[in-house]
């Protein structure tokens, strides 16, 4: 290049030039290669209930600043159930939800605009935990027993159909199930102070949280037929189309955050960490929240999802879904699959 070195005014523009020029080449990228030319994309995420273990990826990705890196600011919320979220979603108050996707599949069938983007825990892990020293060694002694749960409890629509399963009687009478319905704080604790023989609850969130107290064993749903896939992300059909760039690094985001936490046994211990700092204010042990993480990993695939990324969803799992809430009159037997989940949010 001949630059006339009598005419710095020039010179100053060409080197200008020649630097904007170098900076547009430049690409702006983050993990996985998405694009940054623009600011970074709000989204809310509402979890299903208070803090515990199985919410520990997303604080794990904020904490490490890979959501940042995807170009993405979440505020990520606590909840007061997972139906409370589902429907919060579903009326557009906020933009994700992580809940359990077998009452999403039902508020779905009863007109919600709400499917499943990315599924992370996609066994089921509905439970009952009774004392594992003295309690029943079979779910079919659960008769006689009395059992608490709560209303907004995922187990809730499933009670009645479980118990039919095991081919025992729901009632208060000699021989039957009794399953009480108390307020959420009040569950653990009534089992824990052995005013009740067991609670229905989540596997990888109920035995973490009474090993101190009351050790317990449990007896999954899915194993007499109820069976459906457990966490993952949610938002609504027009979320879906309007933002699924956004929700596409999202997803991205979480597998990544997921895969991690289980490659190492130290990564389960910076997830930990990253929720003790996020939420100090909730009086969280660190021992509890390891023990849901370690017991959430036997929830994580199915013999269906094997060889696939996480959040990918399986539609034979959904099948087995489908069939398991039409059995128990909560959707049509005939419900199309697709309506419930996607995969074109993860990337193979």
């Amino acid at each position: 290049m001949n630059v006339d070195k009598k005419s710095p005014a020039r010179s100053g523009a060409l080197t200008r030039r020649a630097l904007l020029g170098t900076m547009a080449a430049l690409p702006l990228v983050g993990h996985g290669g998405f694009a940054r030319a623009q600011a970074a994309d709000a989204l809310s995420v509402r979890v299903d209930f208070a803090p515990w273990g199985v919410h520990a990826a997303l604080h794990l990705a904020q904490a490490k600043g890979w959501l940042k890196e995807d170009g993405l600011t979440v505020d990520i919320q606590d909840g007061t159930g997972t139906l409370s979220t589902i429907n919060l979603v579903a009326a557009g108050k906020v933009d994700v939800g992580f809940v359990q996707l077998g009452p999403m599949a039902i508020a779905r069938a009863s007109g919600l605009p709400v499917k499943s983007f990315a599924g992370y825990l996609r066994k089921g892990d509905l439970a009952v935990m009774v004392d594992a020293a003295k309690g029943p060694k079979t779910a079919k002694e659960l008769a006689g027993k009395k059992i608490v749960c709560f209303a907004a409890s995922p187990w809730a629509p499933f009670v009645d159909q479980y118990i039919k399963n095991l081919g025992l009687e729901k009632g208060s009478g000699p021989g039957q199930v009794n399953v009480v319905m108390v307020s959420p704080a009040a569950m653990v604790a009534t089992y824990a102070s052995s005013d009740a023989d067991g609670f229905m609850s989540l596997q990888e969130f109920g035995e973490p949280l009474v090993m101190s107290a009351r050790p317990a064993r449990s007896f999954l749903a899915a194993d007499v037929g109820i069976a459906f896939p457990s966490y993952g992300l949610i938002a609504t059909d027009e979320s879906l189309t309007k933002r699924a760039d956004a929700l596409k690094r999202l997803s991205a985001n979480q597998t990544r955050a997921w895969t991690y936490i289980y490659e190492k046994p130290a990564h389960l211990d910076e997830a930990v960490a990253a929720m003790m700092a996020q939420r100090a204010d909730k009086q969280l042990n660190p021992e509890v929240l390891k023990a849901q993480l370690v017991l959430s990993k036997d929830f994580l695939g199915t013999p269906n999802t094997a060889g696939k990324p996480m959040g990918w969803q399986a539609a034979a799992d959904w099948k087995l879904a489908v069939k398991s809430m039409s059995d128990a009159g909560l959707i049509k037997v005939d419900a199309k699959i697709e309506d419930y989940f996607t995969n074109d949010f993860i990337k193979s």
